[in-house]
């Protein structure tokens, strides 16, 4: 009797645990995350359009409920962008854009509720003004500075059908997406959200690599080819590049991964703020980033991902010392053996470091007949090849001999991210970019050492090592940039806003904790 007692008392404060667990909203949360991750992957994966769309009308319905949820949701949205969605008939859109178009019109349809209902006191244009004061002048500035040289560009493009598509892909929507999470999005458990969405997204495209080399051998074609799934091998190779099925090469992967890798790896290290379950899991997205970003075989990457993950060790153990020898290390190897490094970045992958360096000339020689403007967005192939210009900036002969350039006419960047942004906006883009990643960094390493990662209380810890991982991931990113694309490709640029956002976001948590 007495047992049966206990028993019958203990389920009876259980009972008011789960409701008040329900009407907290913990509950709640969950079953509309897992509703709108479930509800686009529907959307995606089923190819009738009519039969899909009941996805989408589910994701819209609680994108109305939780605005913020589906902005923090969108990352794992942000690789998809390569295996576009049919829309109707042949018309396609990328996943990302459709969400955002899903998750504007519900902040358009929120603004006007609030008009009407007479909320003078959340009037968009004043919370807009609130958002510049955190963004601060320079990063505000900068921003403005990098869209008005790729808009200006739009006017002199020679192709102004594809040059308005890249400004909306790569400009207009991370910025939207930006101000959209700075509008909506609030408190440490966003800023969270938006972090762990990414991760989600990394730890995704590392699993469907893993899967494509070992296993499946097989890729999807180019969207002019259908996006249809075809086997996948490399030539004189055993096992393939991964490109993890959606990607067009390893590079691209790699520029993602490269990207999640530091982002998580941060995580682990810090002494306070993440539980035990929650570097595990941060400690094994690293490993999964990192055997991915492996198997895509991108010099690029795996050269931005070390060098990113090694600030994040050297920062997070706070051993400066070991900082100051791997520098001095690197520098005498680089003395040493400048000859066999050149080399090594410029062999392989079938001469494509060579042609990099000819694709260089060839943008210099642009950038000195349009110093100002540059050429506009998405119009150095137009410029570079003789399928589409009777005067092509490509060498294809360099002392009357032919060049391994001949070979691949239709480069669509250079391959370097100092030399697209002056061609695509001209010096003011160059100049803008430029002030945004320098105040990024500033912001970053204040915030880093606001919170001492090794010291203070409970927030100090998680703050500061999500602030070195944003840094350390945008690092990675625009190390890669110097031999490859690290913007102007719509994944990256939402990835690039994506980490603007979050550390602004984490500032306004830092500055309103006691």
């Amino acid at each position: 009797m007495v047992e049966s007692s206990e028993n019958s008392s203990s389920g009876a404060l259980a009972m008011p645990r789960l409701r008040q667990a329900l009407a907290g909203g913990w509950m709640r949360e969950r079953f509309i995350i897992a509703g709108m991750v479930a509800a686009l992957t529907w959307y995606y994966v089923v190819p009738p359009p009519l039969l899909a769309l009941p996805g989408l009308l589910l994701f819209a319905a609680l994108t109305w409920r939780r605005l913020d949820l589906a902005l923090c949701l969108l990352p794992l949205t942000f690789p998809f962008w390569y295996v576009p969605k049919t829309v109707v008939g042949y018309t396609v859109f990328p996943l990302s854009e459709i969400a955002l178009a899903v998750c504007l019109g519900v902040a358009l349809a929120h603004e006007v509720a609030r008009l009407r209902h007479g909320w003078r006191h959340a009037r968009l244009g004043a919370r807009l003004r609130v958002i510049g004061r955190w963004l601060g002048p320079w990063l505000l500035g900068g921003a403005a500075l990098f869209a008005l040289g790729v808009t200006i560009g739009l006017l002199i493009a020679v192709r102004p059908r594809e040059a308005l598509r890249a400004w909306r892909w790569e400009v207009a929507e991370p910025l939207l997406y930006l101000a959209l999470a700075l509008l909506y999005v609030r408190g440490a458990r966003g800023v969270r959200r938006l972090v762990w969405a990414l991760l989600a997204a990394g730890a995704l495209l590392a699993a469907l690599a893993l899967a494509q080399t070992l296993w499946l051998h097989a890729t999807f074609t180019p969207l002019a080819d259908g996006s249809r799934l075809v086997p996948y091998t490399t030539p004189g190779a055993g096992v393939p590049r991964a490109t993890a099925f959606i990607y067009g090469s390893g590079n691209s992967l790699g520029a993602f991964l490269e990207r999640a890798l530091p982002l998580a790896l941060a995580l682990p290290l810090a002494r306070s703020g993440f539980g035990r379950q929650a570097r595990a899991l941060a400690a094994g997205v690293a490993l999964l980033c990192a055997v991915a970003l492996l198997l895509g075989d991108s010099r690029g990457a795996e050269i931005g991902a070390a060098v990113a993950c090694a600030v994040v060790v050297v920062v997070s153990l706070r051993r400066w010392w070991v900082g100051v020898a791997l520098v001095a290390a690197a520098l005498v190897v680089v003395l040493v053996a400048r000859d066999e490094l050149a080399a090594l970045l410029l062999a392989g992958h079938h001469g494509s470091g060579e042609v990099r360096v000819l694709v260089w000339l060839a943008a210099w020689h642009m950038i000195r007949d349009h110093a100002l403007f540059g050429i506009g967005p998405d119009q150095f192939l137009y410029y570079y090849s003789n399928l589409y210009t009777v005067h092509p900036y490509w060498i294809a002969t360099l002392n009357g001999r032919p060049t391994v350039a001949a070979r691949e006419p239709t480069l669509a960047h250079p391959h370097n991210l100092a030399l697209d942004l002056w061609l695509s906006g001209g010096l003011l883009a160059l100049v803008g970019f430029v002030v945004v990643l320098a105040a990024f960094w500033a912001r970053c390493w204040r915030l880093v050492g606001r919170t001492a990662l090794t010291r203070g209380g409970h927030d100090a810890g998680w703050r500061g090592a999500l602030a070195l991982g944003i840094g350390a991931s945008m690092l990675a990113g625009m190390l890669h940039g110097m031999v490859d694309s690290a913007y102007f490709v719509p994944d990256l640029a939402l990835i690039f806003w994506w980490s603007v956002a979050v550390l602004v976001l984490l500032e306004r948590t830092q500055r309103r904790s006691p």
